[in-house]
């Protein structure tokens, strides 16, 4: 059956790399962006530019899905923004974090339901099981994604694995400098700049695995062990 894997955010940093990642290991890859992206351009990979904090873009994502493919192997909810607190910037926030990728499991669900095993995996946070007091926005919506998955996992069992993947740093912000470097990679026992593959391991495992749903993995570099750390 012709079912690609969607992938949300996959036009830069750790969504390229996971795209691409795919895409070499055969699968056919959706990347839906706001832009196109000339490191993502690969014989398995479709771009779809879509802003997905708007319904209409959103919708025609979706009728291209179900107009070119019989079925749908996985979605990976990994399109995400890291934005300042105020009113304008958690209303953007939720249109990304939360409002479209319950649009996209609900209108898809379908889709994924033609294969005998498929998954949703929402890219969360480790800030959406703890918080943040400098990106409150940031922490609440990712946290209503991460609670999304124990819902879609029950209404989509036993074929559909719905699973979050909690992140902690994994790529430094570009253009940091060394102080920055060093005070954010000292927030974890592991202090190192990990780079995208603990999220690619994680998303492969959850792709293979028969008995994971509603679940959480945390890569974190053990970051909720270190005590008296600044959130």
């Amino acid at each position: 059956m012709n079912s690609p894997i969607l992938v949300t955010g996959a036009s830069q940093r750790v969504g390229l790399a996971l795209a691409l990642k795919l895409a070499n290991a055969g699968h056919t890859v959706v990347s839906a962006s706001r832009s196109k992206s000339h490191e993502a351009e690969h014989p398995n990979i479709i771009q779809f530019q879509a802003d997905l904090c708007d319904e209409n873009d959103r919708l025609a994502l979706i009728q291209y899905l179900q107009d070119n493919f019989e079925g749908l192997r996985a979605i990976v909810h990994n399109a995400s923004l890291w934005l300042d607190d105020n009113l304008a910037n958690l209303n953007t926030m939720f249109k990304l974090h939360v409002e479209a990728p319950y649009h996209l499991n609900l209108a898809l669900g379908e889709q994924l339901l033609k294969l005998e095993k498929s998954d949703i995996i929402h890219i969360c946070d480790e800030t959406s099981s703890r918080g943040s007091k400098s990106h409150i926005g940031y922490a609440a919506t990712k946290a209503a994604l991460q609670n999304m998955v124990l819902s879609f996992a029950e209404k989509y069992a036993p074929r559909v694995r719905v699973n979050a993947i909690l992140p902690g740093l994994l790529i430094l912000k570009e253009n940091s400098d060394e102080e920055y470097r060093q005070q954010t990679l000292k927030k974890a026992l592991l202090e190192f700049e990990p780079g995208a593959q603990p999220l690619i391991d994680a998303v492969l495992f959850l792709l293979e695995s028969q008995y994971s749903t509603g679940s959480s993995v945390v890569i974190n570099g053990g970051r909720h062990l270190k005590k008296a750390v600044s959130r």
